[in-house]
């Protein structure tokens, strides 16, 4: 069974209102003449996982794009690839796991994660992948970057020590397989790097060409950053949750990609979340609520537009947005008081190839019942032998004695 989205009426709302915004709206600029490709387009040929990325491009693909975790729409995550084989993570929150999956991306290749701030609908599951990576094909350290904090216990460093911690009975569980290899690393080890979240411009990653830069976020309280990519001459900045501020308009400046979180109206907010409306008893609260949030923590839909407008990139891309065809229109009329470019609001499984001349926006076709993809394979005398000798090593003889032997069930029926 595949698919774009959930529906094919859902699928194609969304593929002809990104034409229509992309191609179709008579003051977009930035796309060739008549007959020729344009340098922003749709294309509604579907990505098919598996498919190779040409050595100069980068594909940055959308596996969570909600602030609450819905059927349509997972929490917080996007996985950038770069041509030169290397691959990375920002953010990984809550329901992600099943697109990684859906998306044919193995663990080995999930090693390389960076988190914006530590709600748990930008880094829960976290959890999956550092519980399930060893025990398939990941099986060096994974490399965690994140904030400081004010203090060491609201930082990285220290929320990476608690996750080894929660995780201790799940780790042992798994130890009778092999999970490191026999140079002394182990996939259940963390490398984390902590980044000063005052910092602007500080370097978080610079290898093969590939250079990861921060820059503050500001978001709920102190501790939250963005991120930018460079590589081969392209570009893409990741927000994560911010309030709409001038040092995005700095890093953001010709950016071939800007990734910016967008929330709704706290009316809308309130409404969709409560159904309540105004007169309602419970609206005041509501209202107030929402309100709260937004401006503790969030972009409103006129504020992207003026981001955007001053940044002045290839491709300006909405997320963190909750997609509903009544919510749509509203944003878009919003960002467009300020900005005129190319611009999507993305919705999970959202492909964009990015190349220095075009930009190609598809969504995938996948399962819904996708298996795990074909695995990293190690030679046997690379792996470190298991911890424990058997799968039963870790089970008391009481429970074992209490096991239907498989000579019980096995055979024929009597």
């Amino acid at each position: 069974m595949l698919r774009a989205f959930r529906s094919d009426a859902v699928r194609k709302f969304f593929l002809v209102w990104l034409v229509g915004v992309l191609v179709f709206v008579p003051f977009i600029t930035g796309f060739a003449l008549q007959n020729e490709q344009p340098a922003v387009f749709v294309d509604s040929t579907p990505f098919i996982p598996g498919e190779p990325l040409d050595k100069n491009e980068m594909r940055i693909t959308f596996m969570g794009t909600s602030v609450i975790p819905r059927k349509g729409q997972a929490s917080n995550s996007v996985f950038v690839e770069t041509g030169n084989g290397d691959s990375f993570i920002f953010d990984i929150g809550s329901g992600v796991s099943t697109n990684y999956v859906a998306m044919g991306i193995p663990y080995s290749r999930m090693d390389k994660v960076f988190l914006t701030h530590l709600h748990a609908d930008h880094m829960s599951d976290l959890t999956t992948l550092y519980c399930f990576g060893p025990s398939l094909d990941r099986k060096t350290p994974l490399r965690l970057f994140g904030p400081s904090g004010d203090t060491p216990e609201y930082g990285t460093m220290a929320f990476a020590e608690a996750l080894k911690l929660l995780t201790r009975w799940h780790v042992e569980s798994f130890s009778f397989t092999p999970t490191g290899l026999k140079s002394g690393v182990s996939g259940y080890d963390i490398d984390v790097k902590e980044l000063p979240y005052m910092e602007v411009g500080g370097v978080a990653y610079e290898e093969n060409g590939v250079k990861i830069t921060h820059f503050p976020a500001v978001h709920d309280r102190n501790g939250s950053i963005s991120y930018k990519l460079e590589w081969n001459g392209l570009s893409m900045i990741f927000s994560g949750d911010t309030k709409p501020n001038y040092y995005m308009v700095d890093q953001g400046k010709g950016v071939d990609v800007l990734i910016h979180e967008m929330v709704v109206p706290p009316e809308v907010w309130a409404a969709k979340n409560t159904g309540m409306k105004p007169g309602d008893v419970g609206w005041p609260q509501a209202i107030a609520y929402t309100t709260a949030v937004e401006d503790s923590s969030h972009t409103t839909q006129k504020a992207l537009g003026y981001i955007l407008s001053q940044a002045n990139p290839r491709l300006g891309v909405a997320t963190h947005f909750q997609v509903n065809e009544d919510t749509v229109d509203n944003a878009l009329e919003d960002v467009r008081t300020w900005y005129q470019g190319p611009f999507a609001i993305a919705t999970d499984l959202l492909v964009i190839n990015v190349s220095k001349d075009r930009i190609r926006l598809r969504y995938a076709q996948v399962s819904d019942y996708s298996w795990y993809p074909s695995p990293k394979l190690y030679p046997p005398a690379q792996l470190a032998p298991p911890k424990y000798p058997s799968p039963l090593a870790q089970l008391n003889e009481e429970l074992l004695s209490h096991v239907i032997p498989a000579s019980v069930y096995a055979g024929e029926t009597k």
